[in-house]
């Protein structure tokens, strides 16, 4: 196991669950807007950090690997298409919905790492993923309907790893191209909508300039942890991303936390329990083997 693969997958995810911060400085503003200035800086401050840690020749040498090329901008359009679906679904009222995809989506990535890179898994991490399941089905139950919005944010970003990882582009000049792929529908929406950034308030300006810098470190982390650690580990880490927007939900926005919620993450809590477990077990059987 990669310890530096595995810190900067946790912290990109400790990032993504924090992001939901900027809504205190920036309420009121149309999601369409916030998801385009939050492409448009990320891409503004990747490309500073390529000029100026002089990494643009990896761009280069990405963009003349074909089939990395192709990869990483398919990786872009899919995570464009996840913001998208995400804000359509914030902006329909499916709110309950969007946030059961992050529930998900863990489940979808340890079951694509059995397809796409024939992981193995152990019985502790077997009885996991079941824990995890009946914690999801749960969520589902009381949701009340088969949630197709969650169904799909789950697979799209989940697929969007499995890029990723089978890139295993230079995590920079990955993010550059993926940012640059969704930069026309960014600077589309700003230009044929009624959005005017200039315009709101400084302090939600800035909130959402600091939210695209954020998705940019957190991407960053993200694509240079994928490719070091097995994808089933992915998938139990993503569930951190979800547990910090929800206590910032409860402790900050003051959403509802019913006893539903509680009985769920009570099952997934125990999958992450064991999963870590299970980890630190084989950590130490290799290290008596390597002794």
């Amino acid at each position: 196991m990669d310890k530096r693969g595995m810190s900067a997958t946790f912290v990109a995810y400790v990032i993504g669950g924090l992001l939901p911060i900027y809504k205190v400085f920036a309420t009121g503003i149309p999601a369409w807007t916030v998801v385009s200035i939050r492409i448009l800086s990320a891409f503004i401050f990747v490309t500073l950090l390529l000029r100026l840690t002089k990494k643009f020749r990896f761009v280069r040498q990405l963009w003349q690997n074909k089939r990395q090329r192709y990869t990483v901008l398919a990786a872009g359009l899919v995570l464009g298409g996840n913001w998208s679906l995400y804000l359509y679904a914030i902006g329909e009222g499916y709110i309950v919905e969007s946030s059961l995809g992050y529930y998900i989506n863990p489940l979808v990535s340890v079951l694509f790492g059995l397809i796409f890179f024939k992981e193995r898994l152990t019985r502790p991490q077997i009885i996991a993923i079941l824990s995890a399941i009946i914690g999801v089905m749960i969520l589902t139950l009381g949701y009340g309907q088969f949630p197709i919005i969650a169904f799909s944010l789950a697979v799209s970003f989940a697929f969007y790893g499995v890029l990723k990882k089978k890139a295993a582009a230079e995590p920079l000049s990955g993010l550059f191209l993926e940012t640059l792929v969704t930069l026309p529908f960014a600077l589309l929406t700003l230009g044929v909508t009624d959005s005017q950034p200039l315009a709101m308030p400084m302090s939600a300006l800035v909130a959402i300039i600091m939210l695209g810098i954020a998705t940019a470190v957190q991407l960053m982390l993200f694509g240079y942890g994928m490719p070091k650690i097995p994808f089933v580990y992915v998938g139990i880490l993503q569930y951190i991303a979800p547990t910090l927007t929800l206590l910032l939900g409860i402790y900050l926005f003051n959403d509802v936390f019913t006893t539903i919620h509680f009985i769920a993450f009570l099952f997934i809590w125990i999958a992450v329990a064991l999963f870590t477990i299970s980890g630190l077990s084989a950590g130490k059987m290799r290290m008596k083997k390597v002794s």
